[in-house]
């Protein structure tokens, strides 16, 4: 479809007309366009919005990761990189993740870089207990082993190595467990 609207305004209008497939391939067909900034932002949140709604996380986490890209502020760029750290943690892709994780830490402040790390560190706890839930234990060892590979203090080293080791006796692999338990417990 070939889009005449370049204005935040004319979009946001014909966008309301729509519904929520037709609003994808719409916003996708936008970005085609020559698009000052204000507009193409709005188009990237909107469009990793409806990805997002329709459990499309890694397109979700593409397009926050374009908005981000071309923000001009510090705080609305690293804003837009955690949000896109969210949604790869999400979809699964571990190195999506660490590579805007990466970018956010690397241009922020000493004192929001310690938040970041935490907040990255919540999104994997998160997104494994949802694994865990839903009887998804393979995918929920997945996140621990990530999260064990990450700077954690010892109480929560030792709360991901327990659950870890509650995955595995669950799914009956009994070489990790022995090996985990021993790890932990020195035995």
């Amino acid at each position: 479809m070939r889009v005449k609207e370049t204005t935040r305004k004319e979009i946001e209008q014909k966008f309301l007309e729509m519904n929520d497939y037709l609003r994808m391939e719409y916003l996708k067909d936008c970005l085609k366009n020559q698009l000052d900034f204000d507009t193409k932002k709005f188009v990237l949140v909107k469009l990793a919005g409806l990805y997002e709604t329709k459990g499309m996380l890694l397109e979700a986490g593409k397009m926050m990761k374009a908005a981000g890209e071309i923000n001009t502020s510090v705080a609305a760029k690293i804003s837009d990189f955690v949000k896109a750290v969210e949604l790869y943690i999400r979809g699964g892709d571990f190195d999506s993740a660490d590579a805007m994780k990466k970018k956010a830490v690397a241009i922020a402040p000493l004192e929001k870089q310690t938040e970041i790390e935490r907040m990255v560190r919540e999104y994997y706890k998160i997104q494994a207990k949802v694994f865990v839930d839903g009887s998804k234990r393979r995918q929920a060892a997945g996140f621990y082993e990530k999260l064990l590979m990450m700077n954690l203090d010892s109480s929560e080293k030792r709360e991901v190595q327990e659950e870890l080791l509650k995955i595995y006796e669950g799914l009956g692999d009994f070489n990790r467990s022995r090996n985990l338990r021993r790890k932990v417990f020195n035995e």
